[in-house]
């Protein structure tokens, strides 16, 4: 039978044998990471936000665009000399919603890194194109509600008209109604490098002399980029 002294000494190894198993579970991956490069890191990081989820927070927006589901691939990564800096390319197939509004999407992403201390992070959003897209179909939502013409001239590519793009009589018609209230129900968005293209279902609710409104529909918008924002093209309905 074994002493009491012997029993503490297999004691003290085996719980030297797990602390050394926990530091290993921590650090194996970093340095692993380390070994392996930048491009493995951030393929690491965004893949790892499809388990843990993504939010996107939208300026200007109350709400975050959350993901319910979303996928990275064909994810490339190209890093910038000096070692500090890189440049992920993916497509992004993502399902989520911005509030009331169901979004879906499949497209290009662009996502900027930087180091810091030993990790790679985002510099900014993880999914930045989509979350411009989703900020303007948003800001012009709340402008056609709102009846803000100027903020509607703001969202089209420069140089275009307001009522540009052969909606007129739409865009017209919807600002003329009372007590208006204009809803996404949903946007599918496919987003290529230079442009997107949203197909809205929409619900237009008011009141004109004669009667209520209350209607639903889809359109297609198009939208073009311009440096880190896009802007709709050739016209907003």
């Amino acid at each position: 039978m074994r002493s009491s002294e012997a029993w503490s000494r297999l004691g003290g190894v085996l719980i030297a044998v797990l602390a050394a198993a926990a530091a290993m579970v921590v650090l194996v991956p970093r340095l692993l990471g380390v070994a392996a490069g930048p491009e493995v890191e951030i393929i690491t990081h965004l893949k790892g936000t499809e388990r843990d989820g993504l939010s996107l927070v939208l300026p200007g927006v109350g709400e975050p665009l959350t993901s319910l589901a979303h996928h990275f691939a064909r994810i490339t990564v190209n890093v910038e000399p000096g070692g500090q800096r890189a440049v992920a390319w993916a497509t992004l197939d993502f399902r989520g919603r911005l509030g009331r509004t169901e979004v879906s999407s499949l497209g290009v992403e662009r996502i900027a890194f930087v180091r810091r201390g030993r990790e790679w992070m985002p510099e900014g959003l993880a999914a930045p194109r989509l979350a411009a897209v989703v900020r303007a179909l948003e800001s012009r939502r709340r402008a056609l509600e709102a009846g803000d013409r100027e903020a509607l001239a703001g969202l089209l590519v420069p140089g275009a008209e307001a009522d540009g793009g052969g909606g007129e009589e739409e865009l017209a018609r919807v600002m003329s109604l009372q007590r208006r209230r204009y809803r996404a129900e949903a946007w599918f968005l496919r987003l290529e490098r230079d442009e997107a293209v949203a197909t809205e279902q929409w619900r237009l609710e008011g009141q004109v002399p004669s009667r209520p409104v209350d209607e639903r529909g889809q359109r297609r918008l198009s939208l073009v980029r311009n440096g880190e924002e896009f802007f709709f093209s050739p016209g907003l309905m």
